[in-house]
């Protein structure tokens, strides 16, 4: 079996980037660095156009596309629902290095090859993906933003849908973030989002009105601890409900994170 494709580099390292969610995560009195995971999953679409990379955890689950060109395989059937896993910190490292933004990808049975007009890396595939199951459901999820109905996730109907500008609520987190605790509260409260975040003393805390475009549904209020500034790009769609997980799109991504109080979306 082989695979072949070319991507332009920077949009394959942003999309990396988006489904590892790299940054500071709550953790027992402490803040510290982590990550959904090391692993991801990657998928073509039917049509060879577009690259999906996929990665969850537990209490997070993420997707990010990026266009492909010039998609190649060896004609079997069952490439087309191939799904392969490699570790993300093993490619970045060999990626930080190459100059140009062309870069030509071989998919092989057991190995990812990353090429440009000068270099050429390889690194083993994974067997597997710890977080397949999270993964699978995030992938299938279909979501209609225009629709009157708001989507599902499990058991979980959301009841709000707020339209807002990633920058803004990136903006929103990484002034939260100051205080320390890497735990932020979410209110949506008739046609206001807040965030605010309070250390672990309970002396400081910190509290921002996050501008929107629309809102519309059930007042909520949640917890979360992940970094999601890392993920926004673009007009975001925010799909709430109280004490239940967070669900975050762009045009190109997808991103759902378990309540703080609870801890788990699986």
């Amino acid at each position: 079996m082989k695979m072949k494709f070319t991507v332009n580099k920077k949009d394959f390292v942003a999309a990396l980037n988006a489904v590892t969610l790299k940054g500071k995560y709550k953790s027992a009195h402490t803040s510290k660095l982590g990550n959904i995971s090391n692993d991801v999953a990657g998928a073509i679409s039917d049509d060879g156009n577009t690259l999906t990379l996929s990665n969850a955890s537990d209490t997070l689950a993420a997707m990010c596309k990026t266009n492909i060109n010039n998609y190649e395989s060896s004609g079997l059937e069952e490439e087309k629902k191939f799904m392969f896993f490699f570790e993300v910190e093993r490619a970045l490292k060999y990626l930080k290095t190459f100059k140009y933004e062309d870069m030509y990808v071989t998919i092989t049975q057991s190995n990812l090859i990353l090429k440009t007009e000068r270099q050429r890396a390889q690194i083993p595939l994974l067997v597997q993906h710890s977080g397949i199951g999270a993964i699978s459901k995030i992938s299938t999820m279909q979501i209609d933003h225009t629709s009157e109905e708001f989507p599902t996730f499990g058991r979980t109907l959301f009841e709000s849908r707020i339209v807002l500008e990633g920058d803004e609520l990136s903006e929103a987190i990484k002034n939260c973030s100051i205080v320390g605790n890497a735990t932020y509260k979410l209110n949506f409260n008739k046609d206001a989002l807040t965030l605010a975040s309070v250390n672990f003393h309970q002396t400081e805390n910190y509290k921002v009105t996050v501008p929107i475009i629309s809102g519309e549904g059930e007042e909520a209020t949640l917890e979360f601890s992940a970094p999601l500034d890392k993920f926004c790009s673009g007009t975001m769609f925010l799909y709430l409900k109280d004490d239940s997980p967070i669900l975050l799109c762009g045009v190109d991504r997808k991103l759902l994170v378990a309540p703080y109080i609870r801890g788990w979306l699986i």
